[in-house]
C-alpha cells in the first residue's frame, strides 16, 4: 500500500442567495470571512469516496481548511506510482454527483506527496477529530481493496515494533551510487547488486521483484545507510514502486497469528519490508520452540507477498536470533541474494567517521579526536564506525552541551550475564554423546524437584552440585560445559548464566599470599553460574606444600561456601583426573556427579564434518563421507587422536586444498556458484591420520 498527501483547490459557484446554500448554510466562519463546509457535507463526500469500487484507490478527507481547499489522505493499490493527473480524475469519477450538486470547477491537485502508514494514520486520526469519519466510513473497520480490515493501528502492538520512512526521492546515479558504497566500506556482494540493479538491459517500468535480500551485518549499527543506498538504486530504477520502508523489529515469540501481523504485511504492498531476525530482548523461556510458530508465520507472510513486497532480511552475526530457521524457510520459495557489509582501511574508516559526524552536526571534534576514536586498529566495518560514532555523539551530548554531567561518573550493572538463545537445543542436536546428555537431563531434573520442595517448605536433601567432566581431547568438555551453564540458568536453578574458564596460570599466584585471592578472584566472577577449570590436574605439585596444594585447598573451600549458588566442573583426560581427585580428600567429598565423555565413533565423526560442511554452505558426496570415514577409523587407532578437533582439523585443511583446486582449474575463467560449493573427495588428505603416534592404553575412570 502506497499512501499520499494530497491537496485538492477548487472554485465554487454556490452564492449565498441560492436555496442550496440556505440548506448547507456553514455553521461558522473564520476569521477571513470564507465559508467552511458543514460537517456532514464532508462526511457524505467522505462516504462516496471510500464507497466507490472503480479503482483501487482509496481518499478520504481529513480538513478543510477554506471552502476552496480540501486535503486527503490517499491510500493506493496500484503497482505503479500515483500521478496528480490520474488522482484527479479518479477524485472527479467518484464524487461526480457531488460535484454537480455544489458546483466545484476548475478542481486541480496543488500538491501530491508520498507519505509513511504512521504520517497515514496520523492524518486518519485527524479526520476523525474534525469529525469526517462516521461508522460507514471508518477506514480501520471497513474491509477495503479486499481486505478483511484495513488497518494501521499496528504501531501500538506490543508482540513486535515497527519504525517507517521514506526513501530519498531523487534520482541516484549508478556512478554516485558506487561512490557512495564504497564511502559505506561495502563489500564486493554489494557492488555487484548495484551493477545488476543499473544494467540497461532491465525495463524501466516495475514489472515485479525477481529477488529478494538477505542483508548479513556484524550488529544493527549502519544498517541504516546501507538499506537506503539499495532502496533509492532499485526506486531510481523502477524496481521498487513506493518509498516506504517498514521496518519490523523487537519481534517477541508471541508474534504469531495476529491481525496486526497480517495488517503490516498487507500495507507494505509496493514497498519494501526489513525484518530484523535477532528476536526481542526480552527474556525466552525457549528459542528455538518459542519462534517455531513465528517463523512458520512470517515464512507465509513473505511467500504470499513476495511479488508485490521487497523484502529484506537482516541477520546479526553477533545476535543471530531465529535467522537460520527463516532463511530456512523460505529459501526454497524465494530467491535471495546474499549482501554483506565490507570493511576498509584507515583512512576510509576515518572519511566515513568525519561524514556521519558532520550529518550528526558534530562540529566540536578535530581531525586528532577522529583519529583517536578510531583507536589502533587498521581495518573496520561500517557497523564499527558507527558504533564509534554513536559514543562520540553521547560523549558531545555530556562534554558540549550538558556540561553539568562532563564529570558524573555513569551508574553500571553486572553485564557478564549470557543472553541465551537455544542451549538446550544446541545440546541435543549435538552429534553423539547420548549417555552424557541423558545423565544431564537427569541432573537438571534432580536440581528442579529439589529447588521445588524448598519452596514448598518441604524436606530437601541438601546436595553439592560440582562436577568432574573426563574425557581425552575432542570430546566436546567444555562446550557442553558452556550449554549446560546456560540451562541451568534459563531453568532458574542457577541465578545467572556466568561461565568462567579458568587453567592453572589463571589461579596460581607468582608469590606467596596471592593464590588464595585469585581463586577467590575467579568464584566471585562465576557467582550463581560455573567455573569450568580446564586440565584442574595441572594444580598438583610434585611436593607438598607448593602454592598448587594452596589453591585446591582454597578451592576446596569456596566450593563449600558457594555451594548454593555457583556450580565447579574440573575438566581433564580420565588418567590424570583420577590421580587429582584422589589427592584431595575434602575435594572428592564435595563432587557430586562424574561424567565420561567417550570417544566418537567414525559414523559420529562422519556427521560433525557433515555439520561442519552445512553450516560452512558447501556440499558433500556419499563418496566422500566413505572416503572421510575410512580417514576416522584409521585415525581413531592412534593416540591423541582429537576426536572432534581432528575433525574440524581435516575440514579446515580439505577447504584450503579445494580452493587451490578451483584456482588450479578456473585461471582466467570466471568461477560458478556450483564450483564453490561443491566438493571432492581428493580435496580430503587420506594421510592426515599418520600423523598421530599409537595411541597407548588408557586408565579407565569410573563414574
Amino acid at each position: 500500500m502506497i499512501f499520499y498527501n494530497c491537496e485538492i483547490i477548487f472554485k465554487c459557484l454556490l452564492d449565498e442567495d441560492s436555496e442550496l446554500f440556505e440548506e448547507r448554510r456553514p455553521p461558522w466562519r473564520n476569521g477571513h470571512g470564507n465559508h467552511f463546509w458543514p460537517e456532514d457535507t464532508i462526511q457524505e463526500f467522505n462516504s462516496a469516496l471510500v464507497e466507490s469500487e472503480s479503482e483501487k484507490v482509496a481518499m478520504l478527507i481529513y480538513e478543510a481548511k477554506t471552502d476552496k481547499e480540501f486535503d486527503l489522505v490517499v491510500a493506493v493499490n496500484l503497482m505503479e506510482r500515483l500521478t496528480p493527473a490520474r488522482l484527479l480524475k479518479i477524485f472527479k469519477q467518484y464524487l461526480k454527483e457531488e460535484i454537480f450538486e455544489y458546483e466545484l470547477h476548475d478542481v486541480k491537485i496543488k500538491t501530491l506527496k508520498e507519505i509513511t502508514p504512521f504520517q497515514a494514520s496520523k492524518l486518519l486520526g485527524l479526520a476523525d477529530k474534525n469529525r469526517h469519519i462516521t461508522f460507514n466510513v471508518d477506514w480501520n473497520r471497513l474491509g477495503i481493496f479486499g481486505n478483511d480490515e484495513f488497518s494501521l493501528n499496528y504501531f501500538r502492538n506490543g508482540d513486535f515494533n515497527v519504525q517507517d520512512g521514506l526513501i530519498d526521492s531523487a534520482a541516484l546515479t549508478y556512478r554516485a551510487a558506487i561512490a557512495q558504497a564504497k564511502k559505506l566500506m561495502l563489500d564486493k556482494s554489494f557492488l555487484d547488486e548495484l551493477k545488476r540493479i543499473y544494467t540497461s538491459e532491465h525495463p524501466k517500468k516495475f514489472a515485479g521483484l525477481p529477488i529478494h535480500y538477505v542483508l548479513k551485518v556484524k550488529n544493527s549499527q549502519g544498517v541504516k545507510q546501507m538499506i537506503q543506498l539499495l532502496c533509492q538504486a532499485l526506486y531510481t530504477n523502477h524496481r521498487i514502486v513506493g518509498r516506504t520502508i517498514n521496518r519490523i523489529n523487537e519481534i517477541t515469540e508471541r508474534a504469531h497469528h495476529d491481525c496486526d501481523i497480517d495488517a503490516v504485511f498487507e500495507q507494505s504492498a509496493g514497498n519494501t519490508m526489513i525484518i530484523e531476525m535477532r528476536g526481542s530482548s526480552e527474556d525466552h523461556m525457549n528459542y528455538a520452540s518459542g519462534y517455531h510458530m513465528v517463523v512458520n508465520e512470517f515464512s507465509s507472510q513473505i511467500k504470499s507477498h513476495q511479488h508485490n513486497t521487497l523484502f529484506i532480511l537482516v541477520e546479526e552475526s553477533d545476535n543471530p536470533g531465529f535467522a537460520p530457521k527463516l532463511i530456512s524457510a523460505v529459501q526454497e520459495d524465494i530467491h535471495l541474494i546474499e549482501l554483506k557489509e565490507g570493511a576498509g582501511n584507515r583512512a576510509v574508516a576515518l572519511e566515513y567517521l568525519k561524514k556521519l559526524a558532520v550529518e550528526g552536526n558534530l562540529t566540536s571534534y578535530s581531525d586528532a579526536d577522529f583519529e583517536q576514536a578510531l583507536g589502533t586498529d587498521s581495518t573496520f566495518r561500517p557497523s564499527d564506525i558507527n558504533r564509534i560514532y554513536e559514543s562520540m555523539r553521547r560523549d558531545n551530548l555530556r562534554n558540549n552541551i550538558y556540561t553539568a554531567y562532563k564529570n558524573v561518573s555513569q551508574f553500571r550493572i553486572d553485564t557478564s550475564k549470557i543472553a541465551v538463545n537455544d542451549a538446550y537445543s544446541a545440546l541435543q542436536e549435538m552429534i553423539g554423546l547420548t549417555d552424557v546428555k541423558k545423565l544431564l537431563e537427569q541432573i537438571v531434573a534432580n536440581f528442579k524437584i529439589q529447588k521445588a520442595r524448598s519452596s514448598m517448605g518441604l524436606n530437601q536433601q541438601r546436595m553439592s552440585m560440582h562436577m568432574v567432566f573426563t574425557g581425552n581431547p575432542g570430546t566436546a568438555k567444555t562446550t557442553v560445559s558452556r550449554l549446560f551453564a546456560q540451562i541451568l540458568s534459563k531453568e532458574g536453578i542457577l541465578d545467572s548464566g556466568n561461565y568462567v574458564e579458568c587453567g592453572r596460570a589463571d589461579l596460581i599466584g607468582e608469590y606467596v599470599g596471592q593464590t588464595a585471592p585469585k581463586v577467590r578472584h575467579r568464584f566471585r566472577e562465576a557467582k550463581g553460574g560455573i567455573l569450568m577449570i580446564d586440565e584442574a590436574y595441572s594444580l598438583v605439585d610434585h611436593w607438598k606444600g607448593a602454592y598448587g596444594d594452596e589453591a585446591l585447598s582454597t578451592i576446596v573451600q569456596e566450593m563449600e561456601n558457594n555451594r548454593d549458588d555457583t556450580i565447579v566442573i574440573f575438566c581433564g583426560y580420565p588418567d590424570k583426573m583420577k590421580d587429582f581427585i584422589e589427592r584431595n580428600e575434602g575435594l572428592r567429598s564435595r563432587i557430586a556427579f562424574q561424567i565420561d565423555f567417550p570417544d566418537y565413533k567414525a559414523d559420529e565423526l562422519v556427521g560433525i564434518l557433515k555439520l561442519f560442511v552445512k553450516n560452512d554452505g558447501y556440499e558433500i558426496t556419499p563418496e566422500i563421507e566413505s572416503k572421510c570415514r575410512e580417514i576416522f577409523v584409521k585415525a581413531a587407532q592412534k593416540k591423541d587422536f582429537g576426536n572432534g578437533r581432528f575433525v574440524r582439523n581435516l575440514w579446515e585443511q580439505a577447504k584450503l586444498k579445494q580452493s587451490s583446486r578451483i584456482c588450479a582449474e578456473n585461471v582466467g575463467k570466471e568461477i560458478s556458484r556450483e564450483e564453490i560449493i561443491a566438493l571432492k573427495p581428493e580435496d580430503f588428505d587420506v594421510n592426515i591420520a599418520e600423523k598421530f603416534s599409537s595411541r597407548g592404553n588408557a586408565i579407565g575412570f569410573a563414574r
